[in-house]
């Protein structure tokens, strides 16, 4: 090859790597579960006991967005200067409209965490938070609405995020922050069955858990309907859009969707639900379907992230 031009490497079209993709699953992971486990609690007739389902929301909800957020800094340029988004807003940008929504959800997050814990925190050596807890236990209910709309942002917001990419047909599209969504509340509702059993002892046959379990096909169907609308407009467009499909059989990206997000995402815990009951409500195969659930949504995420970038308009 003639180098007068240069390596062909600087023409690389990814600009967002794993690390973005790892966030992305953060933050749905966040917002998945503290809707769910809100959601649940309202749903629920008892009120007056913290479930361990919202107990777990309540610790993954903070976590995994913290944890994602320290991945998105550590992905910039000058990781150091990640405050000035904090104070310089332009709301014609779906970053800054996304960074708004976070400065009110990660507070928020914290202050709703240590009131559904507030009866756990002393035998974890944090009884000095207790009071914060009984001092803001009056406004629960606006917290929690509160919380409530911000998660939905939040998770939608990922979705619009990285929509905003003009240039790549797979990621410029409105299906993606209701794809994102879904897939949230999916990587949600597993990690609060996991948390649940492993760290709060709960039965697996306890109502919460057995609700929580139930919500797999639905969440799952949901997902897959977006996917198929997402593949279906990218088809009828044509052009570029109509080539992106491509990476579905690709041999890397196609092998990450196909047994990554349909296999182990999609499949296993369908076919859970038809073994007998004695084996599907154990908590070891409750805990599988969940780890599964949450590496089939991590790898979506990989997938739109690369596979999404892979093919330029």
């Amino acid at each position: 090859m003639n180098n007068t031009w240069g390596d062909m490497a600087q023409y690389d079209p990814l600009i967002w790597n794993w690390i973005i993709a790892i966030y992305l699953f953060m933050a749905g992971l966040s917002a998945g579960s503290v809707l769910i486990g809100i959601g649940m609690r309202w749903y629920s007739k008892d009120k007056s006991i913290e479930s361990p389902i919202l107990k777990a929301s309540a610790i993954i909800g903070p976590v995994a967005i913290c944890l994602g957020l320290a991945c998105l800094v550590f992905d910039l340029t000058k990781p150091f200067h990640f405050w000035l988004i904090l104070i310089n807003y332009n709301f014609d940008s779906v970053m800054a409209m996304g960074v708004a929504a976070l400065m009110a959800y990660m507070p928020l997050g914290f202050i709703y965490s240590i009131i559904v814990l507030r009866d756990d925190l002393a035998k974890w050596k944090l009884g000095f938070l207790t009071p914060i807890g009984n001092m803001f236990l009056p406004f629960r209910k606006v917290i929690e609405v509160l919380m409530f709309v911000l998660a939905i942002a939040v998770g939608a917001y990922t979705g619009f995020l990285i929509s905003a990419m003009n240039a790549y047909p797979m990621l410029n599209t409105a299906i993606l922050p209701a794809l994102f969504l879904a897939s949230g509340l999916s990587a949600g509702a597993a990690g609060n069955l996991i948390v649940a059993l492993t760290c709060f002892n709960s039965s697996t046959h306890d109502g919460e858990v057995m609700k929580l379990h139930g919500l797999d096909l639905p969440v799952i169907i949901t997902e897959m309907m977006f996917l198929f609308m997402l593949f279906t407009s990218l088809y009828f467009t044509g052009g570029a859009a109509a080539e992106s499909l491509a990476s579905l059989s690709q041999e890397v990206w196609g092998s990450v969707f196909w047994y990554g997000v349909v296999g182990i995402g999609f499949c296993i815990p369908i076919l859970s639900m038809f073994l007998p009951s004695s084996t599907r409500h154990t908590k070891a195969m409750m805990l599988t379907v969940a780890c599964c659930s949450l590496t089939g949504v991590l790898a979506l995420r990989h997938f739109i992230v690369y596979a999404g970038q892979t093919y330029i308009s």
